[in-house]
């Protein structure tokens, strides 16, 4: 009986380190991501896009790698421009139809970058942002 006692604890300390969630490859596959600023390659920035506004999921992040991912959640086409303080512009997306989805990946050094809308007036209209980059 004390075996059979010891054999099932042990099985459920084995089933309970594998839904720990860990990066090993065992486990479960509800792992937390890293935060999306922590300025390692594979960060991802979300810009979610309307009349005549531009969403950030964090206006400041460390440097790094990031994808930028845009949403045009508006009624109008849209696009995202990312530029350094001097007007180097780092990155573009397509212009987005209304609905559509879109990406870019870009490497950020510290600085403060402007993000804007590029569509006909859009920027003027209030499309645009800065990220702040430590």
């Amino acid at each position: 009986m004390r075996r059979l006692l010891m054999a099932a604890l042990a099985a459920a300390a084995v089933a309970a380190g594998a839904c720990g969630g860990n990066s090993s490859g065992g486990g479960s596959t509800a792992s937390t991501p890293p935060p999306s600023n922590s300025g390692t390659a594979g960060n991802t920035l979300t810009f979610t896009e309307t009349e005549y506004k531009i969403a950030m999921s964090s206006s400041s992040v460390k440097a790094g790698d990031y994808t930028f991912k845009v949403d045009n959640q508006g009624k109008f086409p849209h696009d995202l421009h990312i530029a350094t303080p001097d007007g180097s512009e780092v990155g573009k997306t397509d212009v987005l139809q209304a609905g559509a989805s879109g990406s870019i990946t870009v490497t950020l050094k510290a600085g403060t970058y402007s993000v804007w809308c590029a569509v006909d007036a859009h920027k003027s209209l209030g499309m645009s942002g800065t990220l702040t980059v430590t």
